[in-house]
């Protein structure tokens, strides 16, 4: 899953005000962004056969970042440095740093609708996943109504300050909705590595920087 994981900062940024919606995108995909260049490294490992499912071709192994007991450290890892840089200067800083680690572990639990099973507990067996990749028509509805549902549930729990903030969360989750069109029906496969991590950390961080932005424009 990609741009489906993005829901959930929408969601609990409606569910916590004082929270932003650009860290909140990167919450949910900071164990993406770990996992690229852990795979660079070695540490874990992606391997790219043809075909493997209908959406991508990425066989992957990682322990490390895609565990659900990884998933809850770093969890633990990311609200807690928050809280100790900033939470602790602000108010409700507590709950903004349980909501960043909520953002966290979100991803293990939406990538279980997506993933051929390799998604391990511990570190080993027993692995799951749905398997939802093996049919990419429903993968990308999927995302779509997800971004829906958490568009919705923001908007209805902020208001905007400005036009561009009446508008401007329904252009990043149009532009979401199409960069998965381009990627899941248009682009060739990317079946290389370092190119892989590349644009992802460069989408990563743009996504998140769009989502500062458009957070600006709404109270």
């Amino acid at each position: 899953m990609f741009v489906g994981h993005y829901a959930a900062a929408f969601a609990l940024k409606g569910k916590e005000k004082n929270s932003s919606l650009g860290w909140l995108f990167v919450a949910v995909q900071f164990v993406d962004i770990l996992f690229f260049p852990f795979a660079l490294c070695g540490l874990e490992s992606m391997e790219f056969i043809p075909g493997f499912t209908q959406t991508n071709d990425y066989k992957m192994e990682f322990p490390f970042t895609h565990s659900l007991l990884g998933s809850v450290v770093w969890a633990l890892i990311f609200g807690g440095i928050y809280f100790l840089i900033w939470g602790r200067k602000r108010s409700r800083g507590k709950r903004v740093a349980i909501v960043l680690g909520l953002g966290v572990l979100s991803h293990w639990f939406a990538d279980l609708f997506v993933h051929t099973p390799d998604l391990p507990l511990l570190y080993e067996e027993p692995y799951f996943g749905l398997g939802l990749w093996h049919n990419k028509a429903a993968t990308f509805i999927l995302e779509a109504v997800l971004l829906a549902l958490g568009l919705w549930y923001y908007l209805k729990q902020t208001v905007a300050k400005t036009k561009l903030g009446k508008y401007g969360a329904f252009g990043l989750v149009l532009f979401l909705i199409g960069v998965n069109y381009l990627n899941y029906y248009v682009l060739p496969a990317n079946n290389d590595l370092k190119a892989l991590t590349f644009s992802a950390l460069a989408s990563f961080l743009i996504l998140a920087g769009l989502a500062f932005w458009v957070d600006k424009k709404r109270i």
